[in-house]
């Protein structure tokens, strides 16, 4: 097939767009081949582990009910000391020791970490989901592969079957640290 006779490189170049598609804000692409002083992958060599994996997050749907919970109007210049300022006195308000609303407490606590997760939302590098892929003899294969799942899985969206694919993603999701523990067979 036409479509499997790229170069590494241009694969790289379509996962790099299909990811811009999807618009997820930040993606790494790992494999074990060196990349150039201009950032693309050394012609020719053929890694031992001939492996590629893709870690990426989603476009984030925003939430900015913060901003009324915590009473900040200026959502553009909005500092974390302005959000801690502004959740110390609803704290002092709503603290159950103090007398306060415990479900309130919970929504002003609530609105201040999304409020923190915003602010710091172009530096966070905490990648949502990874796509592998080492079936293939070679690299530009295994990177046609990944391209060709992100171009299925962003037509999955076209067809409005989002719930599906929000599970689907689950399973690619890169496991926490505590998961990778050896476990005894059949253990959850």
């Amino acid at each position: 097939m036409a479509s499997w006779k790229k170069t590494a490189n241009q694969y790289r170049d379509a996962l790099v767009t299909e990811l811009a598609r999807m618009e997820s804000p930040s993606a790494v692409i790992s494999s074990n081949v060196p990349l150039n002083l201009r950032g693309a992958m050394t012609p020719g060599v053929e890694p031992r582990d001939v492996g590629v994996a893709v870690y990426f997050s989603r476009k984030a749907k925003e939430d900015f009910s913060w901003q009324d919970i915590l009473g900040i109007r200026d959502p553009v210049a909005v500092t974390e000391a302005q959000v801690q300022e502004s959740f110390k006195r609803l704290a002092a308000l709503y603290h159950p020791d103090r007398g306060g609303d415990i479900a309130m407490f919970q929504k002003v606590t609530t609105a201040r970490d999304n409020a923190v997760r915003w602010i710091n939302r172009a530096t966070d590098q905490n990648f949502q989901y990874v796509i592998a892929s080492d079936l293939f003899r070679e690299v530009r294969l295994n990177m046609a592969a990944i391209v060709m799942s992100i171009k299925a899985i962003r037509q999955l969206e076209r067809c409005g079957t989002s719930s599906i694919l929000e599970r689907a993603f689950k399973g690619f999701s890169a496991l926490p640290a505590d998961a990778l523990a050896e476990r005894p067979v059949g253990a959850r």
